[in-house]
Formats: structure tokens, C-alpha cells, sequence
């Protein structure tokens, strides 16, 4: 037991002092510690945040668990993404300027939403863009590879040329489809033609995996619309698709966004249908259940007993769709709070077998502060499937924040 502790009381200095040369820049502190186990209720079912909590950023927007089961974080205000292994352990890092959304296609290539330097005359101004990493020409090794700028606003649109007001148009999220396929959400100002060229701002386009532009989706989502099928003030998006890399990936075309416009649904699921000889998009109705015999709260209605249709969310920043599960999580900025739902909209978890609980059991969780199982303005969240861990970027605290349901300890 002597020699045991000996070997951490030395191993773990030269850990943490090691950090700070590698890469050559400042690193998260991503010392090992070993806290014990919580003591919970048995028969109690929440999160429990684990340790460390992962530090050294600087406004950290998006986390991502890739297909590739690398971490990837875009920390934003140090203009970098940073790849770590699902330990905290950083493999290599990337200058990307203000990177704010990550995600990774089948082929393993990073696609990471930045902005871009460009001049209109004599006016610099920053734009809104997609670039591509290639890691596997690369041996996976971020820090070897280059970011190509692939999708620049407004260059993707035919008919399109810069001005000056583009500056405030941003792509808010990034989503790949099982076949590398992908859709990027977009929000901005002009919104009251939808005949302009490449839609209202406040859009979802469909994107091919090549980069070219399939379709804005313009005949399916209101740009200021208050109901479903509403882009207003689009914040993200995520699809079916999810990691790990498997046979069995999900081939649907579904997606979900997270809007903070003036919506009665901040939180939606639109449905491909392929039924049509054009491409159809609509609400997906199987998020759409509110059965109280089985749920207090559910995705489209926040409370029942008010008699009002309407989500409780208030400002949401991201949602992942968890494949083993079928769990949906949402980040809210907001509220700062972590929301679960199950894949038909009813809030929380099936309550055990041991349980006289009929209805899901709550487990969402937040409130601002920098404490245990608190954030502020927590922006991106990602899952790891293989070990049930759930990592949130949480900004404001400039961390990043790890999560398991008590359940799921052995």
C-alpha cells in the first residue's frame, strides 16, 4: 500500500509540471486526481459531476466526442481548437480564429465553424466559415494538419455578392449526416424575402460532402416565425447521426435545432421524408408528447397545468442526441441548466424496477454559479457512449465539466 501511494506522490508532479512545455502554450489543468466515490442514495437517480474539472481555457463554446472517441473543444477567445484524449490528456492543438461549433464526418475530417479575414475595399471585416481538417492524410494528428477554408458566407450562393451587413451573418452550428453529408445553421438579419438569393438568413442548408451547396431550406422553416418549423434566431443543430463509428450509424436525415427567437418552441425536430419527388421537410411529430400518465414535463410543453403550449427553455445553445439511449440533452445559457428528454420529447428517465415512481423520474439540473453542478452560460455538450460520460463546454466559467447519471456507476 506504501509503495502505491509513493508511486502517485511522484508520478503526479511530473505530470503537471510537464504540461505547460507541450505544444509550447498553456494547457487546461488536467492534473489526475482521484476523488471517491459518491455517496449517493441507492435508490436516488441524478448526475454526479466527476473530477478534475478540465480548466486553462478561455470562453470554451462547443465540446465534441467524435466518431474518432477523441475529444475536440473549440476554445473560442484563444482562437485554437484543442484535441484531447476522453482523460483530459491533450494530443495537439490548432489556430483557428474565434472557433465556436465542431463536428466530425465519417471520414474523420474535422469541420469547424471560425471566422475568416476578408476586405471589402478598403474595410476589413470578419466573416462567417466552415473549415475542413483533414486528419487522417495526417496521421490524426491535429497539430500536423491544416484548416482549409471551404464554406466562406457569402461565396457559397450563387447570385450572392459581399457586402458589408454580411459581417453580421454567422453560422451557428454544424451537423454531419451518416453519408458525410451535413447541414449548417445560419442566423442573421434579413430575413423578409424568402426570395433572395439563398433564402432568409434564419436557415438550415444542406450541404454535400463535397462542400457544395444542395439546397437552403427555405420552403421549411419560417425565418420569424413563433410556432414549429421555426429558424428564428437559430443556434444550432445536431442530427441522428452520432458517434461512435459503427456499421449501424443512423441514415436518417431528421435534424434538431435550438433557436432563442421570440418561439413558443425553442427546442425543434424536423423530419426528412423522402416520399416526394422533392425534397420535404416537416415537423417531426414524435417529439410532440405530452402524456402526463407517463411524464411531468416534456420537450414542447415545459408545464402542463397551465393550460399554455409552450417549452420552458430561454435561451438554448446546443442538443445531442445520445444513440444508445436515445436520449435528448440540451444546454440552456439561460437558464444555465443541462435538460434531459427521452427520444419522444417526455422529460427525465424510466424510473427502475425498484422504483414506486410511475411517471420518468427528473434529472435535469443547473443554476448559475461556478460550484458543483452549476455553470454559467454553458454553450456546447457532447457524450461519450462508451464510458456514459457527458462533457459540457461550460463558457462563462471558462471549463469544461463532466457528468454521469448515479446509475451508470459501478
Amino acid at each position: 500500500m506504501k509503495k502505491a501511494i509513493l508511486k502517485y506522490i511522484f508520478i503526479i508532479p511530473i505530470f503537471i509540471f510537464g504540461c505547460d512545455s507541450m505544444l509550447g502554450i498553456k494547457e487546461p489543468n488536467i492534473a489526475i486526481e482521484f476523488p471517491e466515490l459518491p455517496q449517493t442514495d441507492l435508490k436516488s437517480i441524478e448526475f454526479i459531476q466527476l473530477l478534475p474539472v478540465w480548466t486553462g481555457f478561455n470562453q470554451p463554446e462547443d465540446v465534441l466526442i467524435g466518431f474518432d472517441d477523441l475529444v475536440y473543444i473549440a476554445d473560442t477567445k484563444n482562437n485554437r481548437v484543442l484535441q484531447l484524449d476522453v482523460n483530459g490528456k491533450i494530443l495537439g492543438s490548432i489556430n483557428i480564429p474565434e472557433p465556436t461549433s465542431i463536428a466530425q464526418d465519417r471520414r474523420l475530417d474535422l469541420l469547424v465553424i471560425g471566422k475568416y479575414d476578408s476586405t471589402f475595399g478598403a474595410i476589413k471585416l470578419k466573416l462567417s466559415c466552415l473549415y475542413r481538417i483533414k486528419l487522417v492524410k495526417n496521421n490524426h494528428q491535429l497539430s500536423n494538419s491544416t484548416a482549409q477554408p471551404v464554406i466562406i458566407h457569402p461565396g457559397y450562393v450563387l447570385g450572392r455578392n459581399l457586402k458589408t451587413s454580411d459581417t453580421s451573418v454567422s453560422f451557428s452550428g454544424v451537423a454531419v449526416l451518416s453519408d458525410n453529408q451535413y447541414f449548417i445553421s445560419r442566423r442573421g438579419n434579413e430575413n423578409l424575402s424568402i426570395t433572395q438569393a439563398g433564402g432568409p438568413d434564419n436557415n438550415v442548408l444542406w450541404f454535400d460532402k463535397n462542400d457544395k451547396l444542395v439546397t437552403p431550406l427555405t420552403a421549411y422553416l419560417n425565418p420569424l416565425g413563433s410556432g414549429k418549423a421555426s429558424s428564428f434566431g437559430i443556434t444550432n443543430i445536431a442530427t441522428y447521426a452520432t458517434p461512435p463509428q459503427r456499421s449501424n450509424v443512423d441514415e436518417r436525415k431528421h435534424f434538431l435545432i435550438t433557436l432563442n427567437g421570440e418561439t413558443n418552441f425553442r427546442v425543434q425536430g424536423m423530419r426528412y421524408s423522402s416520399g416526394r419527388e422533392d425534397v420535404a421537410f416537416m415537423p417531426d411529430p414524435q417529439l410532440e408528447s405530452i402524456d402526463t400518465t407517463i411524464g411531468k414535463r416534456f420537450l414542447y410543453d415545459s408545464d402542463p397545468t397551465d393550460g399554455l403550449l409552450k417549452s420552458g427553455f430561454q435561451n438554448p445553445e446546443e442538443i445531442i442526441y445520445t444513440a444508445d439511449r436515445g436520449y435528448l440533452v440540451v444546454v440552456d445559457s439561460g437558464t444555465d441548466s443541462l435538460y434531459l428528454f427521452t427520444s419522444s420529447g417526455v422529460e427525465g428517465i424510466l424510473p427502475p424496477t425498484y422504483s414506486t415512481e410511475r411517471k420518468n423520474i427528473l434529472v435535469s439540473f443547473g443554476g448559475f454559479g461556478s460550484g458543483n453542478k452549476q455553470f454559467n452560460n454553458p454553450m456546447g455538450i457532447a457524450y461519450f457512449q462508451s464510458d456514459r460520460i457527458f462533457y459540457v463546454a461550460d463558457t462563462g466559467n471558462n471549463r469544461i465539466v463532466r457528468f454521469k447519471l448515479s446509475t451508470d456507476f459501478k
